[in-house]
């Protein structure tokens, strides 16, 4: 972990909390992320205030030495993602992140219901800690989306910052390529000969697009690996990431305008939601 203080991705970390007996793990992760990025954090919990619970998180907050010059805390009641919401925009978060409910069914709901709705309407970026340890571990090995999407080149950019900071040894890059969909999509305009040189055609466009954006960015040691895995995009690279024992899988953040193609297909990040493979990081690029 570098110990450095560098131009950041992310300056401003929210922690979405609750207290179950996950909190500390979580707190511990919180304070991992204030040193790697030099961030300030706002611990954010929906629900009761009490004066327990304030003595109790103030005890971990100052146990994982977090300076109180780099931390705030938010109490608020209301609709849980809805208040939450409301609060990245307000605080002008850059990073979210939420980990899981004590029990067995308050995960699957947190998990199925709130960290999917936040994933899907949050606008800042989001980290989603499927395994918050109270001792975290460095980063050692990165998936990342090298899907043709505007958001691409963006997200690339933000895995190697990650990274950097966590002193990764290996970045991979997937490139989904869901031929099927094209195919679908376009068979009434190829004849049946054309299929193989319209498909080529589209592996060289991905490549070229791939080759400028890691161009553009600074890649120092780290050693990249790019993988052009043929499947539904989402789920293929979940499995990948999950066969590679990867230690982050990092996406594009999922459209918020559906298609019509959105519409009959299953958003990509759905199959990555439905079975996390690891930590996920959900990118999310402010507008300016």
């Amino acid at each position: 972990m570098s110990a450095e203080k560098t131009e950041s991705v992310f300056n401003k970390i929210g922690i979405a909390i609750a207290f179950s007996p996950r909190i500390e793990a979580i707190v511990a992760e919180a304070a991992q992320l204030q040193k790697v990025f030099n961030a300030h954090l706002v611990f954010i919990h929906i629900g009761k205030q009490t004066a327990e619970q304030e003595k109790y998180l103030s005890e971990l907050i100052n146990n994982k030495k977090i300076d109180a010059a780099n931390y705030q805390v938010i109490w608020k009641d209301g609709d849980t993602v809805d208040t939450i919401l409301t609060i990245c925009d307000e605080q002008a978060i850059d990073l979210l992140v939420a980990g899981a409910l004590e029990k067995e069914n308050l995960i699957k709901y947190f998990m199925g219901s709130v960290a999917r709705k936040l994933s899907r309407r949050v606008k800042c970026s989001m980290l989603m800690l499927t395994e918050p340890s109270e001792n975290p571990t460095n980063i050692k090995h990165i998936v990342v989306e090298g899907a043709d999407h505007v958001k691409t080149k963006s997200t690339i950019a933000v895995a190697f910052e990650y990274a950097k900071a966590y002193n990764a040894q290996t970045v991979d890059i997937i490139q989904e390529t869901d031929l099927s969909k094209a195919a679908l999509i376009r068979s009434d305009e190829f004849k049946e000969n054309e299929t193989a040189q319209h498909k080529e055609l589209l592996i060289k466009e991905e490549d070229q697009k791939l080759d400028y954006i890691l161009s553009c960015n600074d890649c120092g040691n780290i050693k990249i690996n790019t993988e052009r895995i043929e499947g539904k995009p989402g789920y293929v690279i979940s499995k990948y990431a999950r066969e590679h024992e990867a230690d982050l899988l990092i996406l594009n953040s999922p459209d918020r305008k559906l298609n019509l193609i959105d519409r009959v297909f299953p958003n990509d990040i759905e199959f990555a939601l439905a079975d996390l493979p690891c930590n996920l990081l959900l990118v999310n690029v402010k507008e300016d």
